[in-house]
């Protein structure tokens, strides 16, 4: 029986719903009773809420997996495993059930709460790798036959449908399972490095593939995580060094560094204050010069997920990369309220008709957390961030702590426009999407591919909400 009218809160707090209708399936015959049950109304699914877009919302009925996690392998005629993921399954939870077979999923992202069908649909990614959706080969789904309308289960391998499903924003059913080749475990080196020019980090990227880098704001240089992949280290003397190094990380940075973010932008308050932090304090809290070898699953990792936050995450082709940096750090310099803008700058934004846009936000916030950026491979997909031509694709994470969180979100808003207009930036399916469906739509070009596939199986709309109606142009 369904729950009604229970409210829905995602992890960032910023999205919060009463539907109708709310369900916890064990069975997919209970999931084809649900379909058939809303067949003229709308169903989204709910996976871990930790997304801060208004793809999960549904007035009608809401649907979560969670009891959807069984895990099981085969092994192929060369020798490959693969295993066949339950939706509702956490990707912590996957990761642990392979470590005892000496396998990992082929991409880890920096967080590992979602659910394995919700990293899916929005495209979550490591660095230096592909999206975890396009290693994915099969799918199976609870959606409606596009012939007859009746609810039933489809199973998805190859062309364009297997594409949409690689990110599907729940525009094609109910994601039941996934299957994809595992790849053997294997352990990372990480050694932290300081550098003022953007060109001495990705210089790195051909000997450290999987690093990831921070811009520092209000200081500008940046610190990188230079990651590759190497032989393990079985010492005993090792083997606490590497124990009490992530244990120091996760005390210093996963909780100490994010409580005094939580001071500065919550309690303090001076943007004063914030920038001294980042200019004096921020470079003597890495330990540099030393690489710290573990698996895969705990170097590429953080316990992200321990401070409530907001996030808007934008993609730029690499040909623009070093472009975004100094777009950025203007904004942000603008945003904080300096009277001051490179002549370059304002020439370039004056004639972009983005000048005007950003002095009406001088003031109003002073951004208080580093700026992530990856690098990710193009993705076999049609809708997933790093979907294109073949070129790579660099992300730039920008967070806050602070509440509330008006002027964030206006320095968002107009990081979201000018970066798309300049550059053809992507934001995150699933981080805070201030665009309209517009201007999302020239972004990908094949969202028309997309649409067909998802009218398909889904040919009355159930699945659709108004967020991905405005995206794929329906009324």
């Amino acid at each position: 029986m369904p729950s009604l009218n229970r409210e829905i809160v995602n992890f960032g707090g910023n999205v919060r719903f009463r539907p109708t209708h709310y369900y916890e399936p064990r069975t997919e015959a209970e999931v084809l009773d649900i379909l058939r049950t809303h067949a003229h109304g709308q169903i989204r699914v709910a996976a871990a809420l930790h997304s801060w877009s208004n793809l999960l919302v549904s007035d009608d009925a809401v649907v979560c997996l969670r009891h959807f996690r069984d895990i099981t392998t085969r092994v192929d005629a060369a020798g490959d495993t693969w295993v066949t993921i339950g939706a509702g399954c956490r990707v912590k939870h996957a990761l642990k059930a392979l470590r005892p077979l000496g396998l990992t999923l082929p991409a880890i992202g920096l967080i590992t709460e979602q659910f394995v069908a919700g990293a899916i649909a929005t495209g979550t990614h490591g660095s230096g790798n592909h999206g975890l959706g396009h290693y994915v080969q099969e799918v199976r789904i609870a959606a409606y036959d596009g012939q007859t309308g009746e609810p039933g289960i489809f199973t998805i391998s190859s062309g364009d449908e297997l594409r949409a499903a690689r990110c599907h924003l729940g525009c094609l059913g109910i994601i039941l399972s996934v299957t994809l080749k595992a790849r053997p475990e294997y352990h990372v080196g990480e050694r932290n490095a300081r550098y003022k020019q953007l060109d001495d980090v990705v210089a790195r990227e051909s000997q450290q593939p999987l690093q990831h880098f921070f811009l520092v704001p209000h200081q500008w240089e940046f610190v990188a995580q230079h990651r590759c992949i190497v032989p393990p280290v079985t010492g005993p003397l090792y083997r606490f060094d590497r124990w009490a190094y992530f244990a120091g990380w996760f005390v210093t940075m996963d909780v100490g560094l994010h409580l005094t973010f939580k001071l500065l932008a919550g309690v303090i308050r001076r943007p004063s204050v914030t920038r001294q932090f980042f200019r004096r304090v921020m470079p003597y809290l890495l330990i540099e010069e030393k690489t710290f070898v573990g698996r895969s699953d705990r170097v590429l990792t953080w316990e992200h997920e321990l401070f409530r936050h907001m996030e808007i995450e934008m993609f730029v082709p690499r040909q623009h990369l070093a472009a975004a940096v100094d777009h950025i750090r203007a904004v942000l310099t603008v945003c904080d309220g300096s009277e001051e803008l490179d002549p370059l700058a304002r020439e370039r934004l004056q004639r972009a008709g983005l000048l005007e846009p950003l002095l009406a936000v001088r003031g109003a916030f002073t951004h208080h957390y580093p700026i992530c950026v990856r690098r990710v491979f193009c993705d076999d997909t049609l809708m997933s961030m790093s979907s294109g031509d073949g070129h790579d694709w660099y992300s730039f994470s920008f967070i806050t702590l602070a509440q509330p969180r008006d002027g964030f979100r206006k320095m968002a808003d107009y990081l979201a426009r000018s970066m798309t207009q300049l550059f053809g930036a992507r934001p995150h399916w699933g981080k805070y999407c201030p665009l309209d469906g517009e201007t999302l739509r020239t972004l990908y070009p094949r969202w028309t591919e997309f649409d067909a596939v998802c009218r398909r199986y889904d040919p009355r709309g159930v699945f659709q909400n108004d967020f991905t109606r405005a995206a794929l142009g329906r009324q």
